[in-house]
C-alpha cells in the first residue's frame, strides 16, 4: 500500500514546480498545460485518495470496480504525470488509435502504468540517457501494450521472482509493486510478462481483451 501511494508524489510535486514555473514565465500555452496538468493531478489525488479510503476501513487494496475504460487515457495520464517531472525522454505510438476501451478498474489501471513507468524511469543510471517508449496496437479483440526502457535491465537471479510479493530488487519500499500490477491485470481478465537484457533496457507487455477501439 505504500508503494502504491509513495509512487505518484514526487512526480505530482515536481509536476506543480513545473506549473509553478510556465506561469512565473508567462508561457505562451499556460491555459492549455494548466488544464493537461490539473487535469491529471486531480485523477492521481482521487486514486490515492481512494486506496487511503480503503486502507483505513480493511487494511487491503480497494476491490476492482470494473467498467469500461480507455486504457489509452490512463496511458496519456501516466505519461503527461512522468514527463513533467523527469530528465527522460518518453514516447508513445498508438498505431493511429485514438481509443482503446477495456473492461477494468479505471483506478487500478491508472496505478498500473504510474507503476511501470516509474520503475523504468528508475532503472536508468544517471549518466545514461533515458529513453521510454510507450506502444499499444489491438490484434485479435486483444490490446497488447508494451513499456520499454533502456535502463539496467533485470539481474538474471531475479527474473523470476519479479511477480512474487515481497520481492523487489531496489533498496527501499516494500516490493509490492508489481505483485499488485499483476492482480490487476489478470483480475481485468489479462496477462503480464516482460523480455529484459541486462545493461540494454526492460520491456513489459500488457494484454487486455478488448471492447471496441476507435
Amino acid at each position: 500500500i505504500a508503494h502504491e501511494i509513495k509512487n505518484p508524489l514526487t512526480p505530482m510535486k515536481l509536476s506543480i514546480q513545473y506549473l509553478q514555473r510556465a506561469w512565473k514565465d508567462q508561457v505562451s500555452d499556460f491555459d492549455a498545460f494548466l488544464k493537461r496538468v490539473t487535469g491529471t493531478l486531480i485523477e492521481q489525488i482521487e486514486k490515492l485518495s481512494s486506496i487511503a479510503t480503503e486502507f483505513s476501513h480493511f487494511a487491503k487494496m480497494p476491490a476492482a470496480v470494473r467498467e469500461n475504460v480507455d486504457i489509452l487515457d490512463k496511458i496519456r495520464n501516466s505519461v503527461t504525470l512522468y514527463s513533467n517531472s523527469s530528465d527522460v525522454d518518453i514516447q508513445t505510438d498508438f498505431n493511429e488509435s485514438e481509443s482503446i476501451v477495456v473492461n477494468a478498474d479505471a483506478e487500478q489501471l491508472l496505478g498500473v502504468f504510474n507503476n511501470l513507468i516509474n520503475n523504468a524511469v528508475q532503472s536508468i543510471p544517471r549518466d545514461r540517457e533515458g529513453k521510454i517508449r510507450i506502444n499499444a496496437s489491438v490484434e485479435n479483440d486483444k490490446v497488447l501494450v508494451t513499456v520499454s526502457d533502456n535502463g539496467r535491465g533485470i539481474p538474471e537471479e531475479s527474473r523470476e521472482k519479479m511477480f512474487q510479493p515481497n520481492f523487489t530488487t531496489k533498496t527501499s519500499g516494500m516490493g509490492l509493486g508489481l505483485a499488485i500490477v499483476k492482480g490487476v491485470i489478470e483480475t481485468a481478465g489479462g496477462e503480464i510478462w516482460f523480455d529484459t537484457e541486462t545493461d540494454r533496457g526492460t520491456t513489459f507487455y500488457i494484454q487486455l481483451p478488448v471492447i471496441s477501439w476507435s
